[in-house]
């Protein structure tokens, strides 16, 4: 019996119980229901936060019918483990990031490919408008696995090392920068001449600071996370990726919530959005104060549409997975 199953098994039969023992046919109008959501990252970190703050929601607006827990630090295994489990009902809900999803189906890299979003605001109306609910609903359907809380950025990602400034595509030749576990992330930076080492993120400190890699990509808010002032003095705004971050949820598991639960979910998951995308901006922003407080050199690129050109080959060779050139022109072009 998988745990999902458990849960609902024994929701009924309290249910049952209550009922059992009231008057009246109305005295009970919904089984409390119990959920977990999985996130890798530790309690402090923006996207646990983002989860606490929608879970709370939806207890409020459930009268604490339906009660969600925020199971951080990795406590229940790293993201892949944790949508197979979703996907196997094991687990109700789960922290991902878009660059996960395409091992499960291809056309969700179009998220992933290197500056096809001009900034957040750009991606936020792509992923969470008609080109986002086309591609989320084809992964739905092929792996049975929602997506909710959508468009959550976690980018624009730059390149940050401890060697030199990147001011132009010829500058990250021969840099060894950690990436994520993603076969189009390694393409990326293969096309623009650095040396792309996956690498689990709790190793990238240490990595960095002994010599095994000379940096690595992330957002401005990650630079204080990892304290990459005290491992790297340069990080250049080459604001190559920009892949979002949502909530996978098990759609049987969804599907058969009351419908007062899932209207809960879906007034909480716009309010928690909204709050995010101030917050994830507005660190940011701050983020890049204190690392040149700190003693970070910050800069940005010369041409970017150098790096664009640097990466043509990687829409070539990811156009057919991601529903071709045209699906690709469609993201390019949404104002």
């Amino acid at each position: 019996m998988t745990m999902l199953t458990s849960r609902r098994v024994l929701c009924a039969s309290v249910g049952a119980a209550v009922l059992a023992l009231t008057a009246g046919p109305a005295a009970f109008a919904a089984d409390k229901i119990e959920a977990v959501i999985a996130t890798v990252n530790a309690s402090t970190f923006l996207i646990p936060r983002l989860e606490q703050r929608f879970a709370d929601l939806v207890a409020e607006k459930t009268d604490g019918g339906l009660v969600i827990e925020v199971v951080t630090d990795g406590q229940l295994g790293g993201m892949k483990e944790n949508i197979e489990a979703v996907m196997a009902g094991n687990l109700e809900m789960c922290q991902v990031n878009n660059a996960f999803l395409g091992s499960l189906y291809p056309g969700t890299m179009l998220f992933d490919l290197p500056f096809v979003f001009r900034d957040n605001d750009h991606m936020r109306k792509v992923v969470r408008g008609e080109i986002g609910e086309d591609v989320y609903g084809a992964f739905e359907e092929q792996t049975g696995v929602k997506l909710i809380l959508t468009g959550l950025a976690d980018g624009p990602r730059s390149v940050w090392n401890r060697t030199r400034a990147v001011r132009t595509p010829g500058d990250l030749e021969g840099l060894k920068l950690r990436v994520m576990e993603s076969p189009l992330m390694v393409d990326t930076f293969t096309a623009l001449g650095a040396i792309p080492t996956p690498m689990a993120y709790p190793e990238v400190y240490m990595a960095a600071k002994q010599g095994v890699i000379d940096g690595a990509e992330t957002p401005p808010a990650g630079l204080v996370d990892m304290k990459a002032p005290e491992i790297a003095k340069y990080y250049s705004l080459t604001q190559h990726f920009a892949m979002p971050s949502a909530v996978a949820v098990n759609a049987e598991w969804y599907d058969g919530l009351p419908q007062e639960y899932k209207d809960a979910i879906q007034e909480a998951e716009a309010e928690a959005a909204a709050w995010y995308d101030t917050t994830y901006d507005a660190d940011n922003e701050k983020a890049l104060v204190i690392v040149q407080e700190e003693g970070m050199e910050v800069n940005q690129v010369e041409d970017p549409e150098a790096f664009r050109a640097a990466v043509k080959p990687v829409y070539e060779k990811y156009a057919e997975r991601v529903g071709g050139m045209a699906a690709i022109e469609r993201v390019l072009e949404t104002e």
